[in-house]
């Protein structure tokens, strides 16, 4: 009996490492494809909120460009120029620099100052040169075509597909 006994206790001895081994393992890729799976999940979700804070900037553009172009109070203006002003510096961050998106935005600011203060009667339109009237309606002009242009500009980064 004690041959058997030690036949048995010298397989189990054998044994134990191998098992162990094989545990340690399939433990190891366990833990490795959940890992995998939160680094999935949570890129998903970078580019869930990434996508949201560009389409956020999109909207508030959007909201004063409307505005701007039915002109029916410089205080409703007023109010939807502060967001618009924040999606304006959120862009920087937002956008690489090659998309233009940041420039774009900053030359719509400029030109849209120039058709508030026009517009608002805070210069009186008499007083203004012939060289700031013709820039005037070059704003006013180039505002009213301008989205599409912003559309072109920020469509790679409102593909939600693609980023």
């Amino acid at each position: 009996m004690s041959s058997i006994m030690n036949c048995w206790i010298e397989l189990i001895v054998r044994i134990v490492p191998i098992v162990t081994a094989v545990a340690t393992v399939i433990v190891a890729i366990y833990v490795a494809r959940i890992s995998r799976q939160q680094w999935r999940t949570n890129r998903e979700k970078l580019r869930f909120d990434l996508y949201q804070r560009r389409f956020e900037i999109y909207l508030r553009v959007l909201d004063f460009h409307l505005a701007l172009l039915e002109w029916q109070d410089e205080s409703k203006l007023a109010v939807l120029y502060v967001p618009f002003l924040k999606a304006f510096c959120e862009s920087k961050f937002l956008f690489p620099k090659e998309s233009g998106v940041y420039d774009f935005l900053r030359d719509y600011n400029e030109r849209a100052a120039r058709v508030r203060v026009s517009k608002s009667g805070i210069e009186p339109l008499g007083d203004v040169s012939q060289e700031a009237r013709a820039q005037l309606i070059e704003d006013k002009i180039w505002i009213k075509d301008c989205i599409g242009i912003l559309d072109e500009k920020l469509c790679p980064y409102l593909n939600f597909h693609s980023i």
